[in-house]
């Protein structure tokens, strides 16, 4: 019967930092969060940072006709078009 040797104290150290800094990172309390998902929602809509909530509402009126599953397109882009959309709808509302 073989047994593991214990692991080393720096190695039980960085796994408990990388799982801290992971669970922060993907948590509400981050303050980067909101950045990136705006960045990453205006990328989905192809749209520049300081979009106008006029130009969100018709880039996203343009891309649902383009992608809407009825007409021809593919269900999961069109998902994240209005995952995307309305995810800085309530942005504007706070």
């Amino acid at each position: 019967m073989s047994s593991r040797p214990p692991k080393p104290f720096v190695s039980l150290l960085w796994d408990v930092v990388r799982f801290g800094v992971r669970t922060f990172w993907q948590s509400s309390a981050n303050p980067a969060r909101p950045l990136l998902q705006r960045q990453q929602a205006l990328a989905v809509l192809e749209l520049p940072a300081n979009a106008t909530p006029e130009q969100i509402k018709r880039r996203y009126r343009k891309l649902a006709k383009r992608h809407h599953p009825d007409c021809g397109g593919d269900p999961k882009e069109m998902q994240r078009i209005i995952t995307a959309y309305e995810y800085l709808r309530k942005e504007q509302a706070r």
